[in-house]
């Protein structure tokens, strides 16, 4: 089961790294005084270039992965992050473009760490101050635009 889980899970990376990868390409060039600057798709392509090698190490660590190893998985809270973690990515994407990048990205990270059990103030500073800091870093230092949804965020 842990050797099928790997490749699976190999397999995700690689696909996300190239939905990414490709879906960044579609993202407007950034120019500055003429020249071409990095623009949003900058960060989406890095990640997609960390993930592919991730995705290929989990394949083939799976595939080295006897398959009497592991046993069967125990279903419980901490394994159960795992599908609840892949839907709120699922849904992070399109509530972007509906409530906007700051509203998706703070609530985002408030429901994840409220299911990761942080205590309910500190969850709440903590994905205020982040999804602050980055509207602020990358909207308005980098000047990247960022989805304002039907609210008109960001800042």
């Amino acid at each position: 089961m842990i050797k099928l889980l790997r490749i699976f899970f190999g397999l995700i990376l690689l696909v996300l790294s190239a939905s990414v990868f490709w879906t960044s390409f579609s993202f407007p060039q950034a120019v500055s005084a003429g020249k071409r600057i990095p623009g949003p798709g900058f960060f989406p392509i890095l990640l997609s270039v960390f993930l592919f090698p991730g995705g290929v190490y989990q394949i083939i660590a799976g595939l080295k992965t006897p398959w009497s190893e592991g046993g069967k998985i125990v279903w419980n809270r901490g394994t159960a992050n795992v599908p609840v973690l892949l839907v709120l990515l699922l849904a992070y994407v399109p509530l972007m473009e509906k409530l906007g990048y700051t509203l998706a990205t703070f609530l985002f990270g408030m429901l994840l760490m409220l299911r990761l059990k942080v205590p309910f103030f500190k969850a709440l500073l903590v994905a205020v101050s982040t999804t602050l800091f980055i509207v602020l870093v990358f909207g308005r230092v980098f000047h990247i635009q960022l989805p304002r949804g039907i609210i008109g965020f960001p800042l």
